[in-house]
């Protein structure tokens, strides 16, 4: 695990409760938008886990609040929350979801999957944190199974990386290490996996160009 990454991580151990709290203000500074966001995403995971067995398994890296995992959930799949901090882990486990407090750098996953889902979580990660979890990532896939991720672009940024807190409604009192990606960075660390590129687009920002989305296939 980098220096980065297991720093970042302690800020989130210590302060999830006011994350938590503090992504629900940001929500209801902008209803609409925060509707039109949810409803995007939840139709990305529905059409890329169409292809999926009925009742797959499926794990998310990073579940935060739960309300990706318990969506997945919804649509019929055996999921599988993680986290670090005690805090996501409590919020995801009352939303009745069987959740395990998981380091994805450092932890073995606990079995197979038919897909994993890992949504604003490589911001975190160094290309060499990154090159470390597809790897392993596609170790835990069934076969033809699906990787579904996001990261930040490059493009929108003035720097490769950085530490940061944030002003306003995700102010957490401490800087996290938010790192970077170009399409081509990502399209190079891939191809040292075994995974092909089943689909990509760019979303979010003003300019629809804020993330990168990936849907991995094994």
């Amino acid at each position: 695990m980098s220096k980065e990454n297991e720093q970042t991580l302690e800020v989130y151990k210590e302060k999830a409760n006011l994350y938590l709290a503090n992504s629900i203000e940001h929500d209801r500074l902008d209803p609409a938008k925060a509707k039109q966001k949810r409803e995007k995403l939840e139709k990305l995971i529905t059409t890329n886990f169409s292809t999926l067995p009925k009742h797959a398994k499926v794990f998310e890296i990073g579940s935060g609040d739960g309300s990706n995992a318990k969506f997945i959930e919804s649509l019929g799949f055996e999921v599988t929350a993680s986290d670090t901090a005690d805090a996501f882990i409590e919020a995801t486990k009352h939303q009745g979801l069987k959740t395990i407090k998981f380091n994805a750098l450092e932890d073995a996953f606990p079995e197979k999957y038919y897909a994993v889902f890992c949504w604003r979580v490589f911001v975190h990660f160094t290309k060499e944190d990154t090159l470390k979890i597809m790897k392993k990532v596609y170790d835990t896939l069934e076969d033809n199974g699906i990787f579904i991720f996001n990261a930040i672009n490059r493009e929108i940024k003035s720097i490769d990386n950085e530490w940061v807190d944030f002003e306003g409604e995700y102010h957490m009192g401490a800087e996290r290490y938010y790192n970077y990606f170009s399409q081509s960075d990502l399209d190079n660390i891939i191809q040292k996996t075994k995974f092909k590129i089943e689909n990509f687009h760019k979303d979010g920002g003003d300019n629809n160009n804020k993330w990168l989305v990936y849907v991995l296939r094994k």
